[in-house]
């Protein structure tokens, strides 16, 4: 998982993210989704963003879809989810996994 090895840095050099298969993702994807009421393509471009870790250029291009198209999509996710950047979307993501594992004190 790429997106995992960036997002959080450490002094380790040979540091690897775990290999999570993509699969046991999917439920998160779809509460997450449901959630913050993103659309089916919307939940497919965080897939992209959160496991792929693309740049926008690149998530466009996998999707067949423009740039332009593409930055509407991020709009529309980060007015929905009140968040302002690619990475704070991620972050929301990652936050709400681990509120979603984690049993409460």
């Amino acid at each position: 998982m790429k997106m995992l090895n960036t997002f959080f840095p450490t002094d380790s050099q040979n540091y690897e993210a775990p290999n999570v298969p993509v699969s046991l993702l999917n439920p998160l994807f779809m509460s997450f989704a449901k959630n913050y009421r993103l659309t089916p393509r919307e939940t497919q471009v965080m897939r992209i963003l959160v496991i792929e870790g693309m740049r926008n250029d690149d998530i466009a291009a996998q999707m067949h879809i423009s740039p332009k198209t593409l930055k509407n999509h991020l709009a529309c996710m980060m007015k929905k989810t009140n968040t302002y950047s690619s990475r704070s979307l991620q972050a929301l993501f990652f936050n709400y996994v681990l509120r979603s594992l984690l049993p409460t004190a």
